[in-house]
């Protein structure tokens, strides 16, 4: 082995971001490098549904039927539950306006294999697995990464390094990206055998309880349940979020608890104050996260993938005044749809769970909505479904549901004494998010 090797691009890490973006940039012929460390395995929690614009970006990169393949069900939207006997509001992926009418959902660790055994056969694709990436030099005339592969350092150069290790990315700090992070939480999940969901084929939101429950299938006879608890303290799942299941899914799931292995990750949200540092980009997670409640992660990641190619990847091979420009570009595609999915997540999470008086009355607003307007299903799907990304699209919806909430009032949603500071809230964070799509 020469301890020097050059290639056109450089991608730190294999999952699904780095895998969707070798996938798109050895399209136009380039020489691309993905080293990755170590997969995930089986016991690792992390994201496992995909929206339909992710799915379509798949099957674009001819990607989909390896997850296909690898066990992939169908997801066709998400229903809210706020009680165990709920009948339930459906929000359907086919109610989106020129979108595709599913998603895809499958165990992480199966997900990220089935993308990264494609790569190897990809035209221009070389797959280091096992490797570890030391240290990297964007800056330099030509830029490098040192990395350590079979027991040698090897130096490999190139006109654009990626970084996509996911959420604690090493090289982002390296290279002086600064990443700001919300106060942690923890996510504990089971994997039931022989679920019965009340909705097959889609993503299940129980809001009944102190937090809010995601439940989907990650194959066809099995089910993930994902549940929120604090950062320290104990892992027990307390009798509220129990009762707010359904049976008899509840029945499935208490044995699952009992019977079948539990697994915990930490959370938290994070943003990027940039993606780009020389000639290294960001992609994924990497460049900031939201919480797992609204699933747009993976998706998220595989936009990255397509934004990074539709700006840079024309770029490669031009020269570095070329480059630069397309990575400013990159920079500035990211930012509106990153702004929105920040504001979005926090957002729906407090409307869903917060227990405080402008959020009873938000909560009324929102399922008011929902229940009465095709329209308003259609647009809030878009954007949790990453499809629409605009600030101001997301400003009109919340304007429009706090003019729902009001309608609680006379219903008592909330007590009398609370209606001012009820009130107070709702114009607050309007006017904040009002002013956030005035700034985009």
């Amino acid at each position: 082995m020469t301890n020097r090797l050059h290639f056109d691009v450089a991608i730190i890490g294999g999952g699904i971001a780095g895998s969707t973006t070798a996938a798109a940039l050895s399209r136009r012929g380039l020489s691309v490098l993905v080293c990755e460390a170590g997969l995930p395995t089986h016991k690792r929690l992390a994201g496992e549904l995909l929206h339909p614009p992710g799915t379509a970006s798949l099957q674009e990169l001819g990607l989909l039927d390896s997850v296909l393949e690898a066990g992939g069900v169908p997801v066709y939207g998400f229903v809210l539950m706020r009680s165990a006997t709920d009948p339930g509001l459906l929000l359907s992926y086919s109610e989106i306006r020129g979108g595709r009418p599913t998603g895809i959902a499958v165990e992480h660790a199966t997900f990220t294999r089935a993308l990264f055994g494609r790569l190897a056969g990809l035209p221009g694709v070389t797959v280091w697995d096992e490797t570890r990436v030391l240290d990297v030099d964007p800056h330099a005339a030509t830029p490098w990464a040192t990395v350590r592969r079979a027991g040698e350092n090897v130096t490999v150069t190139a006109r654009l390094i990626i970084s996509a290790e996911g959420r604690t990315s090493a090289i982002r700090d390296k290279v002086g990206i600064a990443c700001h992070e919300e106060p942690p939480f923890r996510m504990v999940g089971w994997k039931i055998p022989n679920a019965r969901l009340p909705f097959p084929g889609y993503g299940h939101l129980f809001v009944g309880g102190k937090t809010a429950t995601l439940a989907y299938q990650v194959s066809r006879t099995e089910a993930r349940v994902m549940f929120e608890l604090p950062a320290e303290g104990g892992l027990e799942v307390g009798a509220d979020l129990l009762d707010a299941i359904p049976r008899p899914f509840r029945d499935d799931l208490e044995r699952a608890i009992r019977d079948e292995p539990r697994l915990v990750a930490k959370f938290c949200e994070s943003h990027t104050d940039r993606v780009t540092a020389g000639r290294l980009a960001v992609v994924g997670d990497a460049g900031g996260c939201v919480h797992p409640l609204i699933a747009s992660g993976m998706s998220f990641c595989i936009g990255d993938a397509m934004r990074l190619d539709k700006t840079v990847g024309p770029t490669l091979g031009q020269g570095a005044i070329a480059l630069d420009r397309g990575l400013a570009a990159y920079e500035r595609s990211r930012v509106g749809p990153m702004r929105t999915r920040t504001a979005l997540g926090p957002a729906l999470v407090d409307a869903l769970t917060s227990r405080d008086p402008d959020m009873e009355l938000l909560r009324h607003g929102i399922f008011r909505y929902w229940e009465r307007s095709q329209r308003g299903r259609s647009a809030s799907m878009g954007l949790l479904s990453t499809r629409e990304s605009s600030m101001a699209v997301m400003a009109r919806e919340y304007a429009i549901v706090c003019a729902h909430a009001l309608t609680g009032i006379p219903k008592g949603v909330v007590p009398r004494s609370a209606l001012p500071r009820a009130v107070r809230g709702l114009a607050k964070r309007t006017t904040g998010y009002l002013r956030q799509a005035m700034n985009v």
